[in-house]
């Protein structure tokens, strides 16, 4: 990547993820309500780490280069062994930049180099979501049709094969 890279949240990333993780608007498609409090922000890098240590969730920090300046998270977790689902979130302050494309494509990188397992990549998108449905599509990643969740999209993406 060459304006982003990631790092393990730290309990000092706190403040700015409530900030990006409190916007309503700006977290309209993730899968859970925004943040609220410092703690549950607190509780948020706390989650991080458990899950990552059990290999649950891998949640890490996004983070910009030049500004050394937190603009999000990037996660991954298995579906199956061989299939991983994605998952990028950034604040508002930092939309139209490309840091969206940009970091989605950092994290397949880091999960092919550090997942040689991992066959497919699956990232799920709200129906409204433009945006996400737009980058996955000028990523490569191909719709699956039969998916059948009502209000959300499935793409994949083959990788290591």
């Amino acid at each position: 990547m060459d304006r982003l890279y990631f790092r393990p949240l730290v309990i000092e990333d706190k403040e700015q993820l409530l900030y990006i993780y409190s916007d309503k608007d700006a977290m309209q498609y993730r899968g859970s309500k925004p943040l609220e409090t410092i703690e549950e922000a607190e509780n948020m890098v706390l989650q991080a780490h458990k899950e990552w240590d059990s290999r649950a969730k891998m949640r890490m920090a996004v983070i910009e280069k030049d500004t050394d300046v937190l603009i999000g998270t990037a996660m991954y977790f298995f579906e199956s062994p061989a299939a991983v689902e994605i998952g990028f979130s950034i604040g508002r302050d930092f939309w139209k930049y490309g840091y969206g494309q940009e970091g989605t494509e950092g994290l397949m990188e880091y999960i092919k180099a550090n997942e040689p397992e991992v066959t497919t990549i699956v990232g799920i998108a709200r129906s409204g979501n433009e945006k996400s449905l737009k980058m996955m599509a000028n990523i490569g990643f191909v719709e699956v049709l039969d998916y059948e969740v009502e209000g959300k999209r499935r793409f994949e993406l083959t990788v290591n094969g």
